[in-house]
């Protein structure tokens, strides 16, 4: 096991919250893991999720949370985590620093990046890190930084000591069940396909149903409903991480009408709600609009 200061490296890069999990995860992550009707966007193959790599066999995780939190009392059309600038950018970035700062330590240890856009399950990763706990509203939840964080991952061949993962846990006051726009919360299993957030992504035509769900609040992409209302996030402090101090919080739709799709994704590339481009944000806006005139 390599003598590395971990601490010290993470404080001078700025990554404020990080932990170790061993590797390969534990028996009963499988179960875990399992749900009989995942998320689209999640990945279904149960195995791909505990594999994490197949460059090379990993010793440990090295999992960091960024916080995304900013005080704002202004008008938003958008989800907090695409305030800025796309965290999938921002957190690959901070990772890869500590990647090359660790191979100056040792040049023969192998890393991977996994940051949402892999198969690894990066909730589960953090709790066996010892970071936080998961929520009723399907949030991981960190003690310091509430759930308004995002994950990242270094999966490695470097032998760390790994942290255990926290006996706390969420208080179960259930407001963000009562307050789920789509009433998806509080059932075995998180029941995706009426999540407001869910919504704003999903292609094709919506449902009436489906329609008055995600007409029940501004947003045009994703939803805060359930982060809103939690105790934990309550008096969290502010992120310090620069690249999500600068915000955004509204897109004005009536500008991407005259946008084409390149110019599009020039201006709003380096954001996390690019990726579903202009015209689902645009049937979001016709929704939210045409059924609060009834």
């Amino acid at each position: 096991m390599k003598d590395i200061n971990l601490q010290e490296i993470c404080k001078e890069l700025h990554i404020y919250e990080f932990g170790i999990a061993s590797w390969p995860l534990p028996e009963q992550a499988k179960t875990i893991l399992f749900e009989s009707n995942p998320c689209p966007f999640t990945t279904a193959d149960v195995e791909a999720r505990l594999l994490g790599t197949t460059q090379f066999m990993p010793k440990s995780a090295i999992v960091c949370l960024f916080p995304y939190h900013v005080q704002h009392k202004g008008h938003a059309n958008l989800s907090r985590y695409t305030w800025s600038t796309d965290y999938h950018l921002v957190i690959n970035e901070y990772l890869e620093r500590l990647i090359e700062r660790l191979q100056i330590i040792d040049d023969s240890a192998q890393f991977s990046i996994h940051c949402d856009t892999s198969p690894l399950a990066d909730r589960y990763m953090a709790y066996l890190a010892g970071l936080g706990f998961y929520g009723k509203n399907n949030c991981f939840i960190s003690p310091k930084w509430g759930s308004y964080v995002v994950i990242g991952t270094i999966l490695t061949t470097l032998e760390l000591k790994p942290n255990t993962p926290l006996e706390q846990s969420c208080i179960g006051c259930n407001r963000c069940i009562t307050a789920c726009l789509g009433q998806c919360l509080g059932h075995d299993e998180f029941k995706f396909a009426t999540c407001k957030s869910y919504l704003t992504q999903k292609k094709g035509e919506l449902t009436d149903e489906e329609e008055q769900i995600l007409a029940k609040t501004p947003l045009v992409f994703g939803c805060d409903v359930c982060q809103e209302v939690c105790p934990h996030n309550k008096d969290i402090p502010t992120t310090p991480i620069p690249e999500f101090q600068q915000i955004e919080p509204y897109i004005n739709i009536n500008e991407l009408e005259t946008l084409t799709n390149k110019e599009f994704k020039a201006k709003y590339g380096h954001r996390a709600f690019s990726w579903r481009g202009k015209k689902i944000l645009m049937r979001n806006q016709e929704i939210i609009d045409r059924k609060n005139k009834l």
